[in-house]
């Protein structure tokens, strides 16, 4: 095993790590781990990480804190005969207690470790790729993020929760389509639609009250939150919901969709509104004309989206206009 990179591992990653839960659950590779903690006594991610599975894994009495015995014992001996035989039963309730204290905090921990999850955004102007503890890819665009399970492995739940837009590289684990266990299946929850694969690659995007998924190749189920309508997608096809329209399947382009992961945005009659729109998601930038005609006006062809200042600068160019700046908004005016 290669012990350099568990210096650099955090909480989540050793939780996350087949290894680690091994050597706790099971006592795996015992000389490794002793040697590894050796050096890794002010590992403070280390040693939450393997406290927080001992709780799990051997339910391992819980220390009370410091005079928390004498505290009990004395408020009940207060109250009763200080017999001996009170005494007993004072020390049997106290076990009762301690043993009841043990298990509420056992619970609540293992209660918060199976439902914590891992988030992991992107800022205005940034994209991010993510490899995901099954070996799943995930590319996130700017202003997006996405929530997983900490305890992936041994929930065995294959489920990502997307704000934003994403593209997912899914491994396909599943080698009988006669048996397809849960563990097998790879869930993509947004706020409006479900979606359901194996193993595939698929563009998912869910902003400003449209939401659309983009096969690229594999098949993909989608289903609607609002409606209950479902679809199973086909490579070069497109389900997508608006406020004003039921979900719905279309064919698509799979190179524009996806053009946005080497920072471009291709256009086929695509409205001076929709591009603005995307600026602000992407980059968090404002923009006003000064003619609402101009946001109609529609664009082919492709603009790139490496930076806020290149779009501004080509849109500016096509609808002959100067630029002012009020503050954080941009002013585009007719010359």
């Amino acid at each position: 095993m290669q012990e350099q990179k568990y210096h650099n591992y955090s909480t989540e990653d050793f939780l996350n790590d087949p290894a680690f839960i091994r050597s706790v659950r099971y006592g795996e590779e015992l000389e490794f781990w002793e040697e590894f903690e050796k050096g890794a006594a002010q590992n403070s991610a280390y040693q939450t990480a393997k406290k927080e599975l001992a709780f799990i894994y051997t339910a391992k009495r819980i220390d009370l804190p410091a005079g928390f015995e004498a505290g009990i014992l004395a408020d009940i001996d207060a109250s009763i005969d200080r017999q001996e035989r009170k005494k007993s039963s004072v020390r049997k309730l106290y076990i009762a207690i301690s043993s009841a204290a043990a298990i509420l905090a056992l619970f609540g921990i293992s209660l918060w470790l199976f439902n914590a999850t891992v988030t992991i955004q992107t800022a205005y102007g940034e994209k991010k790729t993510v490899t995901l503890p099954d070996g799943s890819q995930v590319v996130l665009n700017a202003n997006s993020s996405i929530d997983y399970p900490m305890l992936w492995t041994l929930t065995k739940k294959r489920s990502v929760q997307l704000k934003g837009e994403a593209y997912f590289k899914v491994v396909h684990l599943n080698h009988d389509p006669k048996n397809i266990s849960a563990a097998d299946r790879f869930r993509v929850s947004t706020a409006h639609l479900r979606i359901e694969v194996l193993g595939t690659e698929f563009n998912v995007k869910d902003r400003n009250q449209q939401s659309k998924v983009v096969l690229s190749n594999g098949s993909v189920q989608v289903a609607s939150v609002n409606s209950g309508n479902s679809f199973i997608l086909k490579p070069s096809q497109m389900a997508i919901e608006t406020p004003n329209e039921r979900l719905k399947v279309v064919q698509t382009n799979i190179a524009s969709e996806r053009a946005w992961i080497e920072g471009n945005m291709f256009m086929q009659k695509t409205t001076v509104r929709e591009i603005l729109q995307e600026l602000e998601d992407v980059y968090g930038q404002r923009v006003k004309l000064s003619d609402p005609k101009m946001a109609d006006v529609t664009i082919d062809g492709s603009v790139s989206f490496k930076s806020k200042e290149s779009v501004l600068f080509v849109l500016s160019n096509i609808l002959q206009t100067r630029m002012v700046k009020e503050g954080d908004t941009v002013l585009m005016m007719s010359k």
